[in-house]
Formats: C-alpha cells, sequence, structure tokens
C-alpha cells in the first residue's frame, strides 16, 4: 500500500502535516518546487465563459469528422 502524506522540509527535518498509522515503512521523499502545482490563470479558461449545452453539441459522422 501506498500512502502520500503532505508535509515541509525546513532546516534538514520534515514536518508532516498528519501522523502514519504505519510504525516502520520504507519511504520515499520527493522535494517539489515551491509553486508547483498552482496554475495561475491571467483568464477565465472559455470553457468557463461560454459553456456547452449538451442540447447543443451536434453529432456527427466519421466522414465529417475526416473533413475537419
Amino acid at each position: 500500500m501506498h500512502k502520500t502524506i503532505e508535509g515541509i522540509y525546513e532546516n534538514g527535518k520534515i514536518t508532516l502535516k498528519e501522523n502514519p498509522i504505519i510504525k516502520k515503512s520504507k519511504v520515499e521523499v520527493t522535494f517539489l518546487d515551491e509553486n508547483e502545482g498552482l496554475k495561475l490563470f491571467t483568464k477565465l479558461p472559455d470553457i468557463f465563459i461560454n459553456p456547452v449545452k449538451v442540447s447543443q453539441v451536434k453529432k456527427i459522422n466519421r466522414e465529417e469528422l475526416h473533413e475537419r
């Protein structure tokens, strides 16, 4: 079983945000960039501004798909 626990590495020590239930286990530590995982949008993606309704979706056949 694999379990991921978030934590902070600072001054040579790792502080976990929660205590694992395991008494002893082998671990692998991956250091993430400070801003990794954050996506900053300068504008909202179009899908949120103009969402497509299912009723507006046009069914196309295979030939039409290849023409596009």
